[in-house]
């Protein structure tokens, strides 16, 4: 009985010490796509973050796929820039995994063909980002983000002839160094 006891008084500290991390939630809108966008708090200076969304990639609207991205962030520094609010300067690693439009390059005969396609698509991710929480509970960031990684289709078919898949760089992740927009609610 005291084990049980023990055990039940764990999980409810547990869950009290993770209900009072503060958190937020929103949409991240970037060169690539939209997505929908979750902050978790570890402590003052850390912070966990998940993204999934629509993603555009290279394919500028063509063949949208889906996304999602799990990120770990380091806060490195608060500057008092402001009387009212609070501002956070952060960067960290992350992964991210999909389903997305890349270029592929073919050789057709003679000639070498680029096409959208879609693919799945592994890259380790890299953040780097300012934040701006105000006095009220919203929270607006500016971010930027690069997947360096690998695209993989299963092929395609053209002018009667099957070309088998290929797998390389995933060339839409550079469009992470382009800054992205992040409103989220805070609570």
């Amino acid at each position: 009985m005291k084990k049980i006891l023990l055990i039940l008084t764990l999980i409810a500290g547990s869950a009290v010490l993770a209900s009072a991390q503060p958190r937020s939630a929103g949409f991240r809108l970037g060169s690539t796509g939209f997505e929908a966008a979750y902050q978790h708090s570890i402590n003052k200076s850390q912070f966990i973050e998940g993204d999934f969304g629509v993603d555009f990639g290279a394919a500028a609207g063509k063949k949208a796929g889906a996304r999602l991205t799990a990120l770990y962030n380091i806060i490195w520094a608060r500057p008092a820039w402001t009387d009212e609010g609070s501002w956070a300067i952060y960067a960290g690693p992350g992964i991210s995994l999909g389903y997305v439009a890349d270029k592929v390059v073919y050789d057709v005969g003679d000639a070498r063909i680029s096409i959208f396609d879609k693919g799945a698509m592994l890259a380790i991710a890299a953040q780097v980002g300012l934040e701006y929480t105000f006095e009220f509970p919203l929270q607006i960031s500016v971010d930027i983000r690069p997947y360096l990684g690998m695209h993989s289709n299963t092929g395609i078919k053209m002018n009667d002839q099957q070309y088998a898949g290929k797998s390389g760089f995933y060339n839409a992740g550079l469009a992470g160094f382009i800054p992205s927009i992040s409103v989220r609610y805070r609570f």
